[in-house]
């Protein structure tokens, strides 16, 4: 399990920068952004290139795993679509992930379009 400190502030440049290695546990009251939150985490690990079936998002109910599929798709879409149409996100971790994304090589480019 990777090893947070018992209180961490995910703001957008820290979700780009915490590792993908390992287990993450996302505890927190309802209404604080777990869900954004792990949609971003997920998005991370496709543009890294890992499969779906190659992580494991788990939660409690047959009713927050429909929620958190929507959200997961929602986001890989947005995401395609910043991408492609280079617009303005509206949102600092896409503002920021799209930052990286316009520095990367046309390769790299194509590499992160494909994992989408």
């Amino acid at each position: 399990m990777t090893s947070l400190p018992e209180s961490i502030n995910l703001d957008p440049q820290t979700l780009l920068e915490l590792g993908l290695d390992g287990i993450a546990l996302i505890e927190a009251s309802a209404g604080t952004g777990k869900t954004h939150t792990i949609a971003d985490l997920y998005l991370r690990h496709i543009l890294a290139g890992r499969q779906p079936a190659q992580i494991l998002v788990v939660t409690f109910t047959i009713a927050a795993t429909e929620e958190l599929r929507g959200r997961i798709r929602n986001r890989l879409y947005q995401v395609l679509h910043c991408f492609q149409e280079r617009v303005d996100p509206g949102d600092e971790f896409l503002h920021r992930l799209q930052s990286r994304y316009r520095d990367l090589d046309d390769l790299q480019q194509e590499a992160w379009l494909r994992h989408l």
